[in-house]
């Protein structure tokens, strides 16, 4: 499979991890971004007194080499630990890791030197005798790819790549659940609440002091998450009925009336947590050269992305070196 370049579709962790491989060995990669920034789910929402963290909560780390990421980020300040007054399940995640200062950090980090297009929403794929030419919405032409990676939830994955390749099957039965999330400031402290929790409410099942990770200026943010299957039957609720239903069960939760609110905004996630990862590294098509990565692959985890990116980098880097080795032995 030789490959003159790449269009990676996505720029979150799994696309920033694979354009990256592909850049450091040589080969010719850009990536096309929907939103204005990289990261996916690893997102800040970002007002004029105070900031959130509505999307990935934390990281964790067990492999070598994304660890060296991390750190790698931790001493360019775009990583820290976090340790929140949350020591049962702290103590049993192990290193809680976050971008410093805000999530979005970590992958504007993985994104330098990298050529991004920002704004890009790709809406249609074409294969053609030059290569894979990518439409986006705006109504422009990004052509001559010689493959493509698909770097995007599964379900938008599928869509784009039903017409090309028989992999688009495998893909669209992986689900994924959604997510509504409440971004919350309060005029007073909430004391004696823990910074963030797991509980065992298909409502509410996580919280957050969103103030308590390091280098955050607004102590008494917070943020709620939804139960997938309360989402996904809620998902059409107006954005302020959601919040008045999360802040009421949170209150009930903790046993306190909350403080008057300062700030408050949601965000809902579609494609917010995979529910039955497909077991794989990645999936690729060496005779369409379109792949797929993400963490639907392996694991609802924010290293599973990464992970999943670097191996579909490998891969096709290892298909150019055996392809050019090929063609070197076949002219002499």
């Amino acid at each position: 499979m030789n490959i003159t370049s790449v269009a990676v579709i996505g720029a979150g962790l799994a696309g920033l991890s694979c354009a990256r491989r592909l850049a450091g060995a040589g080969v010719p990669v850009r990536v096309f971004e929907s939103q204005r920034a990289a990261g996916g789910r690893l997102a800040t929402r970002r007002f004029e007194a105070a900031s959130f963290d509505h999307g990935a909560q934390y990281l964790t780390v067990s492999d070598l080499a994304f660890r060296q990421i991390v750190e790698d980020a931790h001493a360019a300040g775009a990583a820290g630990l976090w340790q929140p007054d949350w020591p049962d399940r702290a103590r049993q995640a192990g290193e809680l890791w976050v971008g410093t200062p805000g999530m979005t950090a970590l992958p504007r980090y993985l994104a330098r030197g990298l050529d991004i297009e920002y704004g890009a929403r790709i809406v249609r794929l074409e294969h053609g005798r030059r290569g894979w030419a990518l439409l986006d919405d705006r109504g422009s032409a990004h052509v001559d790819f010689g493959a493509v990676v698909l770097a995007m939830p599964a379900p938008l994955a599928a869509v784009l790549a039903a017409p090309h390749t028989l992999l688009a099957a495998r893909v669209r039965s992986i689900p994924m659940a959604p997510c509504w999330a409440a971004m919350i400031a309060f005029e007073e402290p909430l004391a004696g609440v823990p910074d963030a929790g797991f509980m065992d409410d298909p409502v509410l099942p996580w919280f957050a002091r969103n103030g308590s990770k390091p280098r955050r200026d607004t102590p008494q943010s917070w943020v709620l998450h939804a139960g997938a299957e309360w989402s996904r039957l809620e998902f059409d609720r107006p954005a302020r009925q959601v919040q008045k239903v999360l802040l009421k069960r949170f209150s009930e939760r903790i046993g306190r009336a909350l403080p008057r609110l300062w700030l408050s905004d949601s965000h809902r996630w579609r494609h917010a947590r995979v529910e039955a990862p497909l077991g794989e590294a990645f999936l690729l098509d060496r005779e369409a050269r379109i792949g797929f990565c993400g963490d639907w692959c392996l694991d609802a985890r924010v290293e599973a992305a990464f992970l999943s990116g670097d191996a579909l980098g490998t891969a096709l880097v290892e298909s150019q070196r055996i392809a050019r080795s090929g063609k070197m032995h076949g002219s002499q």
